[in-house]
C-alpha cells in the first residue's frame, strides 16, 4: 500500500471511530464502547500523521514503541513538527494508560482512575483539526 493510501485510510478510520463515538449512547458512568472507539480515533490519527510526517511504515506503527501508546504517538508526532498547545498534549496523553491497557475492551478487575473522556473531547478536537490541516486535508468536521 503506498503512503498516501495509508494515511488517507487513518484518517478515514479516524473519522469514522470518532463519529461511531458520537452515535453511540452514552450509559452511566462510563461506556466503555465509547471510550474504546475515542481513544482509537485519537491513536488513528496520530499514525496517519507519523505516516506523512516521519515516513513510519504500517509495520512500524504496529511495533513497540507505538502499537496503541498514544502518549508516544503523540510525543513523535510533536517532535515531528505536530503543533498542540501544551494543555492539549496533557489532556490527550492522559488516555495512554486505559488504552494501551485495553480498560475499555476487557472487564476491570481493580480499580483505577479513570480520566473522562468527555474532558478531553475538545482537546480531540484539536488534534484532529491540526493533523488534517498539517496534512492539507480539509477539517474533519
Amino acid at each position: 500500500m503506498s503512503q498516501a493510501a495509508l494515511v488517507d485510510d487513518f484518517l478515514n478510520l479516524a473519522r469514522e471511530y470518532r463519529q461511531a463515538y458520537y452515535d453511540l449512547r452514552q450509559v452511566a458512568p462510563i461506556s466503555w464502547p465509547r471510550y474504546f472507539l475515542f481513544c482509537h480515533s485519537i491513536e488513528l490519527v496520530l499514525k496517519a500523521y507519523l505516516v506523512r510526517a516521519a515516513g513510519l511504515t504500517e509495520k512500524q506503527l504496529q511495533d513497540q514503541p507505538y502499537r496503541h501508546n498514544i502518549k508516544n504517538l503523540l510525543n513523535r508526532a510533536i517532535k515531528c513538527g505536530l503543533s498542540l498547545s501544551g494543555n492539549t498534549r496533557a489532556s490527550i496523553g492522559l488516555l495512554t494508560e486505559a488504552h494501551t491497557k485495553h480498560w475499555p475492551r476487557y472487564p476491570m478487575t481493580k480499580t483505577n482512575t479513570v480520566v473522562l473522556i468527555y474532558q478531553c473531547e475538545a482537546d480531540a478536537d484539536k488534534l484532529f483539526k491540526a493533523v488534517f490541516a498539517a496534512l492539507g486535508r480539509p477539517p474533519p468536521f
